[in-house]
């Protein structure tokens, strides 16, 4: 009954690719939200709550007849907007707006939020480069966030690779990295056969491991730690220590993020992992096992603006062969690496 509710329901056969995917990529809505439909609500924002790894907006939906329903409106997150040098100040308590997005497969008033057509006019967009609403101005995203880095300290704190790396989420090369098509054997088959996106570690706070967080869009930091280097990732707050002396020994105990040991080949950085504890490999549900080992390579350019990023998996107990999985990061210097604040959907 609520598709009634002042609902307009659009069949869209690419809706997806009308609102753009990053939001859905990075954290997966498969099983929660049917991303080749498209349906728009109109209503008072009542709330609106800007919080990690999503965001919510309340919007109450009126009938013809007079009936009122609270739609929830599921956001991308604070650190994605911060990252598109957005914030959430466009979107307020007591305006009438047009929601458009993915609509609930479990028939609950509940939409996963693509683009914002505002009082004004103005489209207000979460991860699109490209407009959705013909009434809206081309697209253009309002409120800019307020940058409180120190753009020239920045500058010259930079040394090599040791700097802030951000993501182009509009660029499906940078962006999202895990993409499918893995050469998963009939044990990896049938892992994946068990996977329910309804309930899954991976709807919670601080569940990525190695190597699914680096998929992350959010900015990532490399530092010096004493010998050894620390990379820093804002998405759940994650640490990845790169243990750089040859002698480097892994304990017993398998961990979320591994044993990481490093090397330079001139200005490359070369990491291989393992001690890897089980856990999913991408956010589809793909699994992977404990033997799981990858190498890793970051590239940077002449300029240091560029940070090639390439991820090479082996894994005897899911898949059939090694393979390799390619991204890249670009610096901005006016990102930082803020707290995360997690709060779990549920």
């Amino acid at each position: 009954m609520w598709r009634s509710i002042g609902v307009r329901s659009l069949a869209v056969v690419a809706g997806a690719g009308l609102l753009g995917t990053a939001a859905q990529a990075h954290h997966s809505q498969a099983g929660l939200f049917n991303s080749k439909a498209t349906v728009e609500i109109t209503g008072t924002v009542k709330s609106v709550s800007w919080r990690n790894p999503h965001g919510e907006i309340v919007l109450a939906v009126t009938d013809e007849s007079g009936k009122t329903v609270d739609w929830s409106a599921e956001t991308a997150s604070i650190s994605i907007l911060r990252n598109r040098g957005v914030d959430s100040s466009p979107i307020v308590v007591g305006d009438k707006v047009t929601i458009a997005g993915s609509p609930s497969v479990r028939n609950r008033p509940e939409i996963l939020a693509r683009s914002v057509l505002l009082p004004t006019g103005y489209e207000f967009t979460f991860g699109s480069a490209d407009p959705y609403f013909p009434a809206g101005k081309a697209g253009r995203v309002v409120g800019k966030a307020k940058i409180d880095t120190d753009v020239a300290a920045a500058r010259a704190k930079a040394d090599g690779l040791f700097r802030v790396w951000a993501t182009n989420m509009s660029d499906p090369e940078a962006f999202p990295m895990f993409k499918g098509g893995y050469p998963l054997n009939a044990a990896g088959k049938a892992k994946m056969a068990e996977w329910n996106p309804r309930d899954n570690a991976l709807l919670h706070c601080g569940t990525k491991g190695q190597p699914l967080i680096m998929i992350t869009p959010l900015p990532v930091e490399f530092s010096r730690q004493g010998n050894d280097i620390l990379l820093r990732m804002e998405e759940y707050d994650s640490r990845r220590v790169i243990h750089m002396s040859p002698d480097a020994v892994a304990p017993p105990e398998h961990t979320q993020m591994g044993f990481s040991r490093g090397h330079w080949e001139g200005t490359v950085l070369v990491v291989e992992t393992d001690h890897i504890a089980a856990g999913y490999f991408d956010h589809e549900g793909t699994p992977q096992s404990d033997e799981i080992k990858t190498v890793e390579r970051f590239i940077p350019n002449a300029s240091y603006d560029r940070l090639d990023y390439t991820l090479t998996t082996t894994d005897p107990v899911y898949f059939d062969k090694t393979f390799e999985l390619k991204r890249y990061f670009v610096w901005k210097p006016e990102m930082s690496v803020h707290p995360y604040e997690c709060l779990d959907r549920f």
